[in-house]
């Protein structure tokens, strides 16, 4: 097993953002297999995956009758929206700076 660690950013949101009752160990697994020389992008993806369904899950259990769980709606999609392209450009950066740097060295 590789000793490395996974993208703190994506550390970070998960524990902000993700279930709060499984997430303790959503990140310890995630950990555990990106150690085990899963790659970056696919870190990154499962991160967005796991936000993206506990936002989901939170919107179900918002009241459906309060005047402004609709805009609340809107403004929590926003907000990981902005995060999910945040990490998607990291991630975009990441491997083409990996990529210029193989290319420097193969020559």
């Amino acid at each position: 097993m590789i000793n490395r660690e996974p993208p703190r950013i994506a550390v970070w949101l998960l524990k902000v953002w993700a279930s709060p009752y499984r997430r303790e160990s959503l990140v310890s697994d995630l950990r555990e297999m990106y150690r085990g020389g899963r790659s970056r992008s696919w870190y990154w993806r499962q991160v967005i995956a796991a936000l993206l369904i506990a936002r989901l899950r939170a919107f179900r259990m918002l009241p459906r009758i309060i005047p402004g769980s609709a805009l609340l709606r809107l403004i929590n999609a926003l907000i990981l929206a902005g995060l999910i392209a945040l990490g998607v450009g990291s991630i975009t950066q990441a491997d083409t700076a990996r990529t210029d740097i193989h290319q420097a060295h193969s020559r």
